[in-house]
């Protein structure tokens, strides 16, 4: 955070957690006040966590990404993630930001698939809203083509959540992703350290399991958990929202079988203006 601060940085979005104690790490720091400073929550009891916590700051954040339990990869809700609902999340949190005379704005996430489902956060005192899905499969995403090509392919069943993250949290991601189940020797050196509140990985200590188990073994399987730096930095494990199986309604079926990549300013247009629940389709360019 620091060093995107000294780099002159707009702003930074607090993710990957309730970062209680983030803004007491660059409170000192001369761009504090000045850059934009963003969280995300899942829940109006997490707001007023992290609210009270940074109190001693005397900083709000500068917004607040609400996101909810379709979102992709992450979330902040347990396995029970299908009893919520992203609409109830954002009015509950902007009514609570009304009672204590807080303005800041608010930003939806998770499971908004159409410029209508925008309209509806932004009709309804949301500020903006945060998309992704579909910008998965646009070419300027940086995923490689065969995987955008299995982005395009899921079916809704091939959407699950499970546990493997050694965060901890669930984690949202299409069945098929190479990285479940696959034994790859830890890289922590390389990439960084994912470490739980005891200071340890939980893939690390998973796959010192399996070697222990299988003495002798040239590759070992390791299911209940994944190596998270390693397989998000190769493309093998393919996090994605629950309504990924949708994007194939986005484009075209070309005459090879693929599907046809979109651009990010298709997208984004057809945010802006489609409307009644309507996705319009790309100008068809075959291979």
């Amino acid at each position: 955070m620091r060093a995107a601060l000294d780099a002159g940085i707009d702003g930074i979005t607090l993710a990957a957690g309730l970062h209680l104690g983030s803004f007491g790490l660059i409170e000192d720091h001369p761009r504090f006040r000045d850059a934009k400073l963003g969280i995300i929550v899942s829940s109006v009891r997490a707001l007023q966590i992290f609210i009270k916590k940074n109190a001693r700051t005397n900083r709000l954040p500068d917004y607040v990404v609400v996101e909810g339990p379709l979102a992709g990869g992450h979330l902040g809700f347990g396995m029970d993630w299908a009893q919520y609902d992203l609409a109830t999340i954002v009015a509950e949190v902007m009514q609570y930001l009304k009672n204590e005379n807080l303005d800041i704005p608010v930003i939806p996430a998770g499971g908004i698939f159409t410029g209508s489902d925008a309209t509806g956060f932004l009709e309804s005192g949301a500020a903006a809203v945060q998309v992704a899905t579909r910008f998965t499969v646009a070419r300027e995403c940086g995923l490689p083509a065969d995987v955008q090509q299995h982005y395009f392919t899921a079916d809704e069943d091939d959407i699950v959540v499970n546990e493997i993250s050694p965060t901890g949290y669930p984690m949202r991601m299409i069945k098929s992703s190479p990285a479940i189940g696959d034994g790859i020797r830890p890289n922590c050196e390389a990439y960084g350290y994912l470490l739980d509140a005891n200071g340890k990985c939980a893939y690390v200590t998973a796959y010192n399991r399996e070697v222990a188990a299988h003495p002798g073994a040239r590759k070992v399987k390791v299911m209940d958990k994944t190596c998270l730096c390693t397989h998000m930095r190769n493309f093998d494990l393919w996090t994605c929202g629950q309504l990924t199986y949708r994007l194939r309604d986005t484009t075209h079926r070309l005459a090879d079988g693929s599907y046809q990549v979109l651009t990010a300013e298709h997208v984004f247009k057809d945010y802006q203006f489609s409307t009644d629940q309507k996705i319009a389709l790309p100008e068809r360019q075959e291979v």
